[in-house]
């Protein structure tokens, strides 16, 4: 029997993500599926990126007003658990991980494809999360690769990791159809 046709809003999705920022508890980041061109002017990169209200890293990024994203890459796949299914709320999430920071404290991943250093320059508030503007302000080269999609991905974590991920975004989908601007 062939497979189902993957959903067309499937493909709306950005390359995997973790966008760090930084508070007075130190560096925090988490992973994130929602981080889009904003620009066509090339000298005025930007970005819009999409946080959840329910991540701590949100807050980070709210209050901060910095941010760094690292694309990730299939050889950075392994950060996908511990950004994605851990909370800094219940610990120090970036222990033992490979991570450095920009010059505003905001920890990238240097196993990733690339780094954007990246300020806020305007905030649109959805309900359930936060679309944030943000000028790049610096990137550059990491370890390379090609940036990893959800699909590339699902194929690499296993099936533990996608049981957890599934617990955890159905929570998260609950609260969020609760508190999303929708008419």
């Amino acid at each position: 029997m062939a497979a189902p046709p993957p959903d067309i809003l499937s493909a709306f999705w950005s390359p995997l993500c973790a966008v760090g920022s930084h508070g007075p508890q130190g560096p925090n980041a988490q992973i994130c599926v929602s981080v889009f061109g904003a620009s066509i002017v090339p000298e005025r990169p930007r970005l819009l990126v999409v946080l959840h209200k329910t991540n701590y890293t949100h807050d980070l990024v709210l209050a901060a007003g910095t941010l760094a994203i690292t694309a990730l890459s299939t050889s950075s796949a392994l950060l996908l658990e511990p950004l994605g299914l851990r909370s800094a709320r219940q610990g120090p999430k970036l222990q033992g991980l490979d991570y450095r920071c920009t010059a505003a404290g905001d920890p990238y991943f240097p196993g990733g494809v690339a780094m954007l250093e990246c300020e806020v320059l305007d905030r649109s508030d959805l309900g359930d999360a936060t679309s944030f503007l943000a000028a790049v302000r610096d990137r550059r080269a990491l370890a390379g690769g090609e940036p990893l999609g959800w699909q590339a991905a699902k194929s690499i974590v296993g099936e533990d990791f996608l049981r957890r991920w599934a617990e955890k975004s159905a929570l998260e989908r609950e609260a969020a159809a609760r508190t999303m601007t929708w008419r």
